[in-house]
This record gives C-alpha cells, structure tokens and sequence, in this order.
C-alpha cells in the first residue's frame, strides 16, 4: 500500500471487495495503522421506535405512493 503525496491511502480493489465498510478511523498504534469501521450515526437508531417496515427503496416507494393516492382519493370525497 502507499500514500500519496495528498496524504491518501490507497487499498487494494482485492481488499476493497472484501470489506462492506467505507469509512474508517484511524489509530496509531506503535508502527501500525489501526484501521476501525465506522457506521453512520444514524444506523443506532435505525428501527428504534418500531421494527422497520420496509427492507428495499422500492418498497418505500410503494408504500409512498399507495398513501398519496388514499390522501388524493380523501379530498375528492
């Protein structure tokens, strides 16, 4: 691996595939960098009121569209 002049490390595309994550702190330890993943803030709270409904984006928007069209059908009565 190298880092370039700008300070970016690169990974090899064989370990990219590899690994789900995409953002990463990084620790010092001794002669070693310590690469930890890091999720978004928001995935703790990801299902924290109700088990999540809907798994894909299209389900989502299905779900949007089906309730536009019970408001539309709403007002026209």
């Amino acid at each position: 691996m190298e880092i370039d002049g700008s300070g970016r490390l690169y990974i090899p595309a064989s370990v990219r595939r590899r690994i789900p994550w995409r953002r990463f702190r990084i620790e010092v330890e001794g002669d070693r960098l310590v690469l930890i993943p890091v999720r978004p803030a928001v995935d703790k709270y990801y299902g924290i009121a109700a088990p999540a409904k809907f798994t894909s984006p299209e389900e989502i928007d299905d779900a949007a569209t089906l309730e536009t069209e019970k408001l539309l059908r709403k007002d026209l009565h």
